[in-house]
């Protein structure tokens, strides 16, 4: 987010600012800039690598930022300790406690602060309540399912109450349908309570699902940070446009614009599309599939999502490269030979 200046008037509940991080003279985060309310669930979402658990490892506290400042609730927590920051934290692998039973694994954090164990007993039923896992109180956490194990932990991080909840892909271990239940409940949970959290995955279709906004990340930046709808038909950049969704992107040259939509000359016809740019540009349109609509005579074709200048926007790979194409029938190659079947025994040379 270049370019934006900061008041007291405009810090929200979380406000990280000109956070930057290097790994060995190089730079995987900089100038970070992300904002969040208070009860708001937003979702970091980007491929591998681009800075995600380091942005939240940062924000819990367990990785020190180069520079930049973390505030939390009107308290800059950048130089505390990961213990005191009040900020739970669910592990993509859960990080539960074997030997430990499901009641002992939820009150572990109230007992590290020093919380009497008898005292303890009415947060931790209140906890599992929530996670509808009541019933598993006494029973070893080894005994339990991959989805029984994430509502403990979930369990786990709600019990201390937290000023801020982090989950690190915490469904990525459990298969389809139950990762969309978890989904669901765990939305509804945290809607409940008004639960501030940041949930990180590189899955589209569970940051759409569970989000009130998404931060599109990549190459340790914030490429667009908006709610889904926005993100889908609106994207800011052309990396945004292919990571979130489907589309097709055209390349070509605009030919009109009256101030709001532009005529673009493309290799496959001419497609108008939302933006004002001035006749002679060279600009990339990206068209989703559901909105692309057939037109008649002149304008044979439209494209509603957005235009973007060729020469402004970087040229990003696709997140996920395309299949080689199917080698043709003209193409070089060894002719594949039949296997020969092995003779029966006792099969004579005539008969192979």
């Amino acid at each position: 987010m270049p370019g934006m200046t900061r008041t007291a008037q405009e810090r929200h509940y979380l406000d990280v600012w000109g956070v930057a991080k290097s790994f060995r003279g190089t730079r995987v985060m900089s100038e970070m800039n992300f904002r969040m309310d208070r009860g708001e669930l937003v979702s970091l979402l980007g491929p591998s690598g681009c800075g995600k658990t380091t942005l939240l490892r940062i924000i819990a506290g367990l990785m020190e930022a180069d520079q930049g400042d973390v505030v939390l609730g009107g308290r800059n927590i950048t130089r505390l300790p990961a213990h005191r920051r009040n900020i739970s934290v669910v592990f993509q692998n859960y990080a539960l406690f074997p030997h430990l039973t499901v009641a002992e694994n939820v009150a572990f954090g109230l007992r590290a602060r020093g919380t009497a164990k008898a005292a303890c007993a009415g947060p931790v039923e209140e906890a599992l309540r929530l996670v509808r896992m009541d019933a598993f109180a006494i029973r070893p956490v080894s005994a339990l399912s991959g989805g029984q194990q994430q509502r403990v932990a979930v369990a786990r991080a709600l019990v201390v109450e937290p000023d801020l909840l982090l989950l690190d892909e915490p469904f990525s271990a459990l298969d389809r349908k139950l990762r969309e239940t978890m989904q669901v409940e765990l939305k509804a949970l945290l809607r409940d309570r008004g639960i501030t959290a940041i949930f990180v995955t590189h899955d589209q279709e569970e940051a759409m699902g569970v989000s009130d906004r998404i931060a599109v990340m990549n190459a340790g930046r914030i490429e667009q940070f908006a709610d889904p709808s926005t993100l889908y038909a609106r994207p800011a950049t052309p990396f945004v446009m292919d990571f979130v969704g489907l589309s097709t992107r055209l390349s070509g040259t605009v030919t009109h614009s009256d101030g709001h939509v532009s005529v673009v000359e493309t290799a496959h016809g001419e497609v108008t599309a939302p933006g004002a740019f001035v006749p002679g540009t060279a600009v990339q349109v990206g068209v989703r599939p559901e909105l692309a609509a057939p037109g008649a005579g002149e304008n044979p074709s439209h494209a509603p999502p957005a235009a973007y200048p060729r020469r402004a926007a970087p040229a990003w790979p696709a997140p996920f490269p395309r299949a080689p194409p199917a080698a043709s029938a003209s193409r070089t190659s060894r002719p594949c030979r039949p296997r020969r079947s092995r003779p029966a025994a006792g099969s004579s040379a005539a008969s192979r």
